[in-house]
């Protein structure tokens, strides 16, 4: 009797498949670490701790890049159990409330900023055109200084 032809290539599987359901725990971990920094950050935006923040960026964006490499790597075919379903979902909520919150945070400070730049500006321009018209100058006096006009603002916007 035969034996039934076999098959020299086994069918391919993804070699992320059987690590899935380790690296879903692991990205809800990497996930909520991530909200929690995002929370701290826009607390420290709406009290004003300007200085607090520079020192998060570099674990932001840290862990923002471990969160999609992980994602990267989960075999979206892989069976997932109801338990990690649950926590992805309470864990994705939770990080996006903290992004939505954060970006609203930094939108209002940018505006706040705009306006307070404008309003600088505005009054400038205000000065300078009623100083500068085509009306004949006013003499000045000898020995009065004349008082130095400012040239220019600039803001650092950097965070």
């Amino acid at each position: 009797m035969a034996l039934p032809a076999r098959n020299p290539f086994p069918p391919t599987r993804s070699s992320n498949a059987a690590a899935a359901p380790a690296k879903l725990p692991a990205l809800c971990a990497v996930a909520d670490e991530l909200a929690t920094l995002l929370d701290r950050e826009t607390a420290l935006i709406r009290a004003m701790r300007i200085k607090e923040i520079a020192p998060l960026q570099a674990d932001k964006a840290r862990l923002t890049k471990l969160c999609g490499t992980t994602l990267q790597a989960i075999d979206p075919a892989a069976p997932v159990s109801n338990a990690v379903k649950e926590q992805w979902r309470a864990v994705s909520k939770k990080l996006g409330d903290a992004a939505l919150a954060n970006e609203m945070a930094l939108r209002v400070g940018h505006a706040a900023t705009d306006q307070l730049v404008s309003a600088i500006v505005g009054h400038i321009q205000k000065q300078r055109s009623s100083a500068t018209g085509y009306a004949r100058p006013n003499p000045i006096a000898p020995g009065v200084a004349r008082r130095p006009s400012l040239a220019g603002v600039t803001i650092d916007r950097s965070l």
